[in-house]
């Protein structure tokens, strides 16, 4: 038969079996679409955020290009020379105490972002403002009072409204309006303070502006026509080489911001491969099932003359079209997803989701399922072209399937690797990619390892009559559905098992263990003259256990090992400790949490070149070793430093610490203020912690207080998002998961149909029946449950303890839930179909027998 002519004939022959329609492929169909759907809706949401950034850049940053310096203005000559190049806005940013003014009684204090804006600002965009006015006429001076626009959350907190007296430091802002949106919205979720915008010339007034002030200074930018952001940055570092600036272009807006994108991005995408992965179990399944019934249809082509090609082509082609379905419906639900979404999302990110839709998304999408769907069918298929002609034969009984061997497993094997190899290839970070795969394959060694592990397990419990041996018998037997139902449930249920302790461990930690230990407040921007009289009024308040101070200056990573930072090769996870301005100390003694690793700390009475030491995991990521040098960019001067040491830091005991910390004398003349943290006993009388914060805000005005409670809370804003993403994938998941199972209890419905007649010809009754089987599904409930509980947990300890640097703790109410869930969908899905297998008689199977 040529080829051309098998070719056409399979055709028709496969237009014929589609005639029937999706009969038998239902789960096939929902398994492929959903797993589709998953992948392709995180895809196209991250490529929604990347387009939306892309069109917003300029508006995100402020402008075409941005430099930014830390405690200090730009010099005469820098701004004359970014005058030259475009329009200039000049924003100055802080964390300032705003307070209410006082009529009767104490004024509330709380912590906001103040934000001082020239007349040029914004450059791109636009102010929105309640009641609607242009920003100018709100910052304004009138009567002898400058104007100031403020967040809802500032107004809520202090108890202030539009036409109320807000005072930060010595100078007092009349609230003109409500601050609804700004187009250079800041992209961290962390943010401690609401916003709060003055005019820039009312900074000096608040005394805000003064040396060693924690200030951030911003120079946005609008280029003229014809000028590029690139040749212009190119142009400012020719003629500043060593300025201490930040230079940056819109592309770059929102760099931590995206940096948290990108990795939510790839954590739930590979959570929805991995639904998609579990839904080749269901496909895997629906195919054997489809083509079990049509093994008399494949045996009367033989006897006409078929080869097995063309018997495996036909087939080929049925499943190919039934597969085109599953995934346009998973392409068509993932393609509506940033339209759904979008709107949510951008309440909570300052950037907007374009709709779409984005054909690299859902290409990528259908490549996954399409792959999936041919490396899970074609192992069916190869079985199928072995079914023998003489099954046509009245009593003739087929013999059990061949065992495949490695010719007739490869094309299965090259689709699934090439699943594996878009899957690496599509994940940023590429040991995210590997770390997946391996975790794939290392699931799929597990599961079948517990799967023999219970079998034999439960052949060896000594058989007892009643309904507990009839259903040990049957999780023991051959044929059994142990390795079928714990595959269909396991990755579901240790997904969100592992999922919910870590969640559990992350909140008692940050809502009951730090707190319990951690200071009370950081108090920011002591100015140097201020520290003896800050430590006198902090001591004499009641309750003060501990006061710790540190010196601390602003500066840039400049060079690593002599070489420019923007040339050598840094880790992703320790970028951000060279991108932007970094906290410097200087001390004689080692911080305390912390503990040598590699190299030794300097004498106290060290008056040497400069040394430092750095933070070991950062120190890793930069690739520095002992020895190498470390050169920043600093307010007045430039310092090259030798690492001396290496340290483990646990940041998480929120003591004061800095990835960088330089030996005695290195930072001499830079600019400094003093951060400090205080500790209070939280059983003394009274609340010694508001106490505390009131007497201090009160007299130094221009010190910023810090509680501990609103950083932790920032942080678990921020994981509720992840655990809310990450909780709808594994959902996906959990729901592949029902499906396959529901397909594994099918397949096993005409196995308990022999059964029942056998019990009922015994004279077992009905609710015997009932019971054996029930009893069967509630074990491999319970033993999928358990599967996940020691998958899951042991997950979740290793990123607690490891990843986390947390002491991990067992919590009873996940695991019985997952225990229970998994019980629960057994007996539910079991439950579907035993009643109509339970009323058949049971006289067809013995007459037939």
């Amino acid at each position: 038969m040529r080829f051309s002519n098998g070719i056409g004939l399979a055709l028709r022959l496969a237009g014929r079996e589609l005639r029937a329609g999706f009969r038998g492929f239902g789960v096939f169909l929902a398994c492929l679409a959903l797993g589709v759907a998953a992948v392709a809706g995180v895809k196209s949401l991250a490529a929604s955020y990347e387009a939306g950034l892309i069109e917003d850049a300029a508006a995100l940053l402020g402008g075409d290009l941005e430099a930014a310096l830390s405690q200090r203005p730009a010099t005469a000559e820098e701004q004359a020379a970014l005058a030259r190049l475009g329009r200039v806005s000049h924003l100055v940013s802080m964390q300032v105490m705003a307070r209410r003014q006082a009529t009767a009684g104490p004024a509330p204090r709380t912590l906001a972002t103040l934000r001082a804006v020239d007349g040029a600002y914004p450059l791109y965009g636009k102010v929105e403002l309640r009641p609607p006015m242009p920003l100018a006429s709100a910052l304004a001076v009138r009567d002898g009072r400058p104007g100031a626009v403020v967040a809802p959350e500032l107004l809520s907190r202090l108890g202030i409204g539009v036409g109320d007296t807000i005072l930060v430091a010595d100078a007092a802002y009349v609230v003109r309006a409500v601050l609804e949106r700004t187009p250079d919205a800041a992209g961290s979720l962390t943010a401690l303070g609401p916003p709060l915008l003055v005019a820039a010339s009312s900074l000096h007034a608040a005394g805000l502006d003064g040396p060693g002030s924690l200030t951030r200074h911003f120079y946005r930018l609008r280029l003229p026509a014809g000028a590029t952001a690139k040749s212009t940055l190119a142009a400012l570092r020719r003629e500043f080489p060593t300025a201490d600036w930040r230079l940056r272009d819109a592309a770059a807006a929102q760099p931590g911001l995206t940096r948290f994108m990108d990795r939510l991005a790839a954590i739930t995408a590979l959570v929805g491969l991995a639904a998609l992965l579990l839904g080749g179990i269901g496909i895997s399944q629906a195919v054997s099932g489809y083509l079990d019934g049509r093994t008399a249809s494949i045996a009367a082509m033989k006897c006409l003359g078929a080869p097995r090609r063309l018997i495996v082509t036909t087939y080929l082609l049925v499943i190919a079209g039934q597969a085109a379905c599953g995934i346009a419906v998973g392409l068509l639900v993932g393609a509506m997803v940033p339209v759904a979404l979008g709107p949510l999302l951008g309440t909570l990110v300052p950037v907007r989701f374009p709709p779409g839709p984005y054909p690299g998304a859902l290409g990528l999408a259908g490549a996954c399922g399409a792959l999936t769907a041919l490396a899970f069918s074609l192992p069916q298929l190869a079985a199928a072209g072995h079914v023998p002609p003489l099954l046509l034969f009245r009593g003739y009984d087929a013999p059990d399937r061949p065992r495949l061997g490695l010719t007739a497993r490869l094309p299965g094997l090259v689709c699934l690797a090439g699943l594996f190899a878009l899957a690496v290839a599509s994940t940023p970070d590429r040991r995210l990619g590997l770390g997946f795969v391996v975790a794939a394959v290392a699931a799929t060694a597990l599961f079948w390892l517990f799967a023999r592990l219970a079998v034999f397990l439960a052949g060896r419990i000594p058989r007892r009559p009643g309904i507990r041996g009839l259903a040990l018998r049957a999780i023991s037997r051959p044929d059994n559905q142990v390795g079928r139902v714990l595959a269909a449930l396991g990755l579901g249920l240790s997904t969100l098992c592992a999922m919910i302790l870590v969640e559990a461990n992350f909140r008692a930690a940050f809502t009951e263990d730090i707190p319990r230990t951690a200071p009370a407040f950081f108090f920011v921007d002591i100015q140097p003259g201020q520290l003896s009289a800050f430590l006198q009024t902090a001591r004499s308040v009641p309750g003060v256990t501990r006061i710790e101070t540190s010196p601390m200056a602003r500066g840039r990573i400049a060079r690593l090992r002599g070489k420019p930072v923007a040339e050598a090769r840094v880790d992703p996870d320790a970028r951000w400790a060279v991108q932007g301005d970094r906290g410097l100390t200087y001390a004689t003694t080692m911080p305390e949490g912390t503990r040598i690793v590699a190299g030794r700390w300097w004498p106290k009475d060290y008056a040497g070149p400069p040394l430092v030491s750095v933070d070991a995991k950062i120190a890793a990521g930069l690739g520095l070793s002992l020895g190498d040098t470390v050169t920043v960019h600093a307010p007045g001067r430039e310092i090259t430093a030798t690492v001396a040491s290496l340290r483990r830091i646990n940041w998480l005991s929120l003591d004061i610490n800095y990835v960088f910390v330089f030996s005695p004398g290195a930072l001499d003349g830079i600019p400094m203020t003093w951060l400090a943290t205080a500790s209070v006993d939280k059983k003394s009388p009274g609340d010694p912690a508001e106490a505390l914060f009131d007497t201090v805000t009160k007299r130094f005005s221009n010190v910023t207080a810090i509680g501990t409670g609103d950083a932790l809370s920032a942080v678990l804003r921020v994981a509720d998002k992840v655990a809310a993403a990450v909780t709808v994938a594994a959902g996906t998941t959990l729901a592949v998961g029902m499906l396959v199972l529901l397909q594994t209890m099918a397949v096993g419905m005409r196995r308990k149909s022999y059964e029942a007649a056998i019990y009922k010809a015994c004279g077992a009754k009905r609710r015997d029946i009932l019971a054996v089987f029930l009893g069967e599904n509630a074990l491999l409930g319970v033993l999928a449950g358990c599967m996940a509980l020691v998958i899951g947990g042991g997950l979740a300890w290793a990123f607690v303890a490891f990843f986390m640097d947390l002491p991990f703790r067992f919590f009873a109410g996940p695991a019985m839930l997952t225990v229970g869930a998994a019980a629960g969908l057994t007996l539910t899905l079991g439950m579907a179909g035993l009643w109509r297998t339970l009323s058949g008689k049971a006289w067809p199977y013995l007459r037939n027998e």
